[in-house]
């Protein structure tokens, strides 16, 4: 029943050497299995599968030895894809504060919709001119009359 579970003390028998337990030896490099959220959208070079940012995997942290920058250490994190369980692996870049891709993925600049964007009457003008050029639509005719407005 349950007060079994909740046992504190813990019976050893009178023979016990804990000389002979058998102890792991600990490894040299530091490897960390951590569950981390992938920083960056990028696509599985292996199986072409859209991997977007924020995105959580099971991770082998590991430090780079011999590797610095102004003091600051260098870490890679091996991941699998969820779908073709191919290996990828990038690493921290403090330099540009971001994370370079080592192999596996190819990095995908997504357009944010949070940002305002920049006004740039000769690009407007030159896709209000491609616009024009497709046949007619309800919806491209609304973008059209915004063009026309500014």
């Amino acid at each position: 029943g349950i007060p079994e579970r909740k046992v504190l003390n813990k019976y050893y028998p009178h023979d016990f050497d804990p000389s002979k337990v058998y102890k792991r030896k600990k490894s040299g490099s530091k490897i960390v299995r951590v569950r981390t959220m992938i920083p960056f959208t990028a696509i599985c070079v292996q199986c072409g599968t859209y991997l977007y940012r924020g995105t959580k995997f099971n991770t082998i942290k590991k430090k780079i030895s011999n590797q610095t920058y102004l003091g600051i250490e260098l870490y890679r994190f091996y991941m699998n894809c969820k779908v073709c369980n191919a290996i990828f692996y990038f690493r921290t870049d403090p330099k540009s504060g971001s994370y370079q891709i080592e192999k596996g993925l190819k990095h995908i600049k997504l357009i944010n919709s949070n940002k305002p964007a920049a006004k740039n009457s000769n690009n407007d003008r030159e896709f209000y001119l491609k616009l024009k050029n497709i046949p007619n639509n309800k919806y491209l005719k609304i973008i059209l009359n915004k063009f026309k407005n500014k």
